[in-house]
C-alpha cells in the first residue's frame, strides 16, 4: 500500500492523484531524474552542469529520508522507483 500523508486521509484516491502537491512532487522527481541523466537545462557552465548531475545522482543513490519523502508525497513506492532510476543512470544498487 502506498504511504499517504495524514492530510490526505479521507480524500478519494482520484482527488489525491490530481492534487497540486502530488503534481509538484512528481515534477521534483522528474527534474532530478533529468539532471541525473545530464539533461541539465538551467546552467551553461560545464562545471555547474556536472555538479548538478552528480548531486542528482547522489540523491537517488543515497536513498535518504528526503528521497523517501518526495516519493511518498508523489505517490511512488521508493523501493520500486529507485532501482529503476539507478538502472537508468547506470548505477548498480547491489554495489551500494
Amino acid at each position: 500500500m502506498r504511504a499517504v500523508a495524514v492530510e490526505y486521509v479521507g480524500r478519494s484516491e482520484q482527488t489525491l492523484y490530481e492534487s497540486p502537491e502530488r503534481q509538484l512532487w512528481c515534477a521534483v522527481i522528474s527534474r532530478a531524474l533529468q539532471d541525473a541523466l545530464n539533461d541539465v537545462a538551467t546552467v551553461s557552465s560545464l562545471f555547474q552542469r556536472k555538479q548538478i548531475c552528480e548531486d542528482a545522482r547522489s540523491w537517488f543513490v543515497r536513498n535518504g529520508a528526503d528521497f523517501q519523502a518526495a516519493c511518498n508525497a508523489a505517490g511512488y513506492d521508493p523501493s520500486v522507483l529507485r532501482p529503476r532510476v539507478l538502472r537508468m543512470i547506470g548505477t548498480d544498487a547491489r554495489r551500494l
